[in-house]
């Protein structure tokens, strides 16, 4: 099964860039670990995020992991979402945060974040690359202006 577990960033930028109907076509499952379930919900989480948590998808399911792993330099969303992957034998694990990245990937596990998704869904032609960046870069969403130069870069040598 190609299940895919996600980390907050991922699912609130793809709600925000109003990409999260790609997610289905690319992924048969999505699970939600319970911590990033509740920081989606969060108070200051924008009102679509919460939203879309509240009236979550059939595609999509909140789990909670069975064990904690320690990872004392992550936050509590991004050490479920490590372990849930691992527990689940998930495909890939959705996270943008630069720590949990190194930390999935020293634990065998593949990774992508919010840019690498929506390059694969431009790939399949689901969405325009362009158009969803610039959505991207209206948010609060925080990257290398290079790393986004080469992601068009690639979309229009496609």
């Amino acid at each position: 099964m190609n299940l895919a577990v996600a980390d907050t960033g991922p699912v609130q930028y793809l709600v925000l860039c109003e990409a999260i109907h790609v997610v289905p076509q690319m992924y048969e499952q999505l699970v939600i670990p319970a911590a990033v379930a509740r920081e989606l919900s969060h108070l200051h989480t924008p009102p679509r995020v919460q939203a879309w948590i509240r009236a979550l998808p059939q595609w999509a399911s909140v789990r909670r992991p069975s064990k904690r792993e320690a990872t004392a330099q992550l936050g509590l969303g991004e050490g479920e979402a490590i372990t849930l992957a691992r527990e689940l034998g998930a495909t890939l694990l959705l996270v943008d945060d630069r720590a949990a990245r190194r930390i999935a990937v020293r634990r065998g596990l593949a990774i992508t974040g919010t840019v690498g998704i929506l390059e694969q869904a431009a790939e399949r032609g689901l969405i325009s690359l362009p158009t969803t960046l610039q959505k991207l870069l209206r948010t609060n969403f925080r990257i290398d202006a290079d790393v986004i130069r080469q992601a068009l870069e690639r979309d229009r040598l496609r």
